[in-house]
């Protein structure tokens, strides 16, 4: 787009975009606060890579099979009532997972319950947040407001991981949790305060209207080809990164000898790195979009291989600077992409068709997780986790070569 705005400068004068992003960002520290106690408890508790990978999959599945109903529905409903109602419900579940937890009754199957839910309204609450952005940034802004939102709450989650240690020790885990919770009940209000027009078609609140759009949704994907091989690569990338995700805890539980604290090193890292590409995204003027995904798409790939063999080296001053290096290098690479594809998706979708686009979208981005979530868990039992790591990072080498055989992404 030839007048793109890349400075950020004009964007903080879009102030009800920026309650948006305020309003994410604190969503982004309430979760990374209590990412360190989940992650390591569920580890502790199942001592199983496999079992972990299994539940990790299983919360992926209301995004798959109801976001593409769900953004459909929240077509024909006010985006800001449905981010309020389930900010606030998300708030309260995991008020319960603290009640639970301190009568000692917080188990692997609760949690997974409780996680499920959660994704469920994230299901209503995640379409709606995209839809209202058309509404607030004029389209030379897309990339940049996509830009800021992205390295803001990168910033944030970074400080939350950076604090998570101190809160569980001081606080336990009831005390990150209701954080947490906190953050839930504190974006719903600022929420409530972004001024927003919407013209709402009350009348066709009902199956057949919701049906007829999940079906002009898909109609749009399919005359548009250059979204639907965005789509369709979107969700081959996640799959490249399952195995990190999976087997990320017992690699460096059982690979590194290292503990919790090196959990969150390795989260801060990735997620400073993330930021740092997310920020610097729109100043990339001399590479095409697509460029941007190859080029930057590959450097990932040598992040999870370096990730994988780095647990292998010699001296222990080595491997755990690989490892950190390695985590660096794929978060800046994430971030540069997900700036991207995101900036890409406002483009090529019109505003109307947002909702439920984001919905349909989020589906096919997710589903490969579950899959390969379920695959990591049988892959766990006949082979080392670093060896399905250094895998994914073949697989993403592959991935984006061909992207550049991919005449229809030249546009982006």
């Amino acid at each position: 787009m030839d007048n793109e705005i890349t400075s950020y400068r004009p964007l903080f004068q879009q102030r009800e975009y920026i309650k948006l992003v305020a309003a994410n960002v604190i969503n982004r520290f309430g979760d990374s606060i209590d990412a360190i106690a989940f992650a390591w408890l569920m580890y502790e508790i199942t001592q199983s890579a496999a079992l972990m990978a299994l539940i990790l999959g299983l919360n992926y599945l209301p995004t798959v099979l109801l976001q593409p109903i769900t953004g459909a529905l929240v077509e024909r409903l006010s985006k800001k009532r449905v981010m309020i109602l389930f900010d606030i419900g998300r708030g309260l579940v995991v008020a319960a997972g603290v009640l639970f937890y301190v009568r000692g009754m917080l188990t692997p199957a609760i949690l997974t319950g409780m996680t499920l839910v959660i994704s469920t309204m994230e299901a209503f609450r995640s379409p709606a947040g995209a839809a209202i952005v058309p509404k607030l940034l004029a389209p030379e802004m897309y990339k940049v407001g996509t830009a800021l939102n992205q390295s803001a709450s990168r910033v944030t989650e970074l400080a939350g991981l950076a604090v998570a240690g101190g809160v569980v020790s001081l606080l336990g885990v009831e005390g990150a949790l209701l954080i947490d919770a906190a953050t839930f009940f504190l974006s719903a209000l600022i929420i409530a305060f972004i001024r927003l027009h919407e013209e709402l078609d009350k009348a066709n609140v009902h199956l057949k209207g919701v049906l007829d759009d999940l079906l002009e949704g898909f109609r749009l994907v399919k005359q548009n080809k250059v979204l639907l091989v965005l789509l369709l690569i979107g969700a081959l990338m996640n799959f490249t990164f399952v195995p990190l995700n999976a087997f990320s805890v017992p690699f460096i539980a059982d690979v590194l000898k290292g503990g919790a604290e090196t959990l969150s090193i390795v989260q801060i890292l990735f997620v400073a790195g993330m930021g740092l590409g997310s920020a610097v995204a729109p100043k990339i003027k001399h590479m095409s979009g697509r460029a941007q995904l190859v080029g930057f798409g590959l450097l990932s790939g040598a992040g999870l291989c370096l990730f994988a063999l780095g647990g292998y080296l010699p001296e222990q001053v080595l491997r755990f600077g690989t490892v950190f290096a390695a985590c660096l290098l794929i978060g800046i690479a994430a971030g540069v992409v997900g700036v991207v594809f995101g900036a890409a998706f406002l483009k090529l979708v019109p505003p109307d068709y947002m909702a439920r686009m984001s919905g349909l979208s989020n589906a096919v981005l997710v589903c490969s997780m579950p899959i390969g979530n379920f695959l990591c868990s049988g892959l766990a039992a006949v082979m080392p986790v670093s060896v399905a790591i250094l895998a994914s990072g073949g697989l993403c080498f592959l991935l984006y070569l061909f992207i550049l055989r991919v005449k229809s992404l030249q546009a982006l």
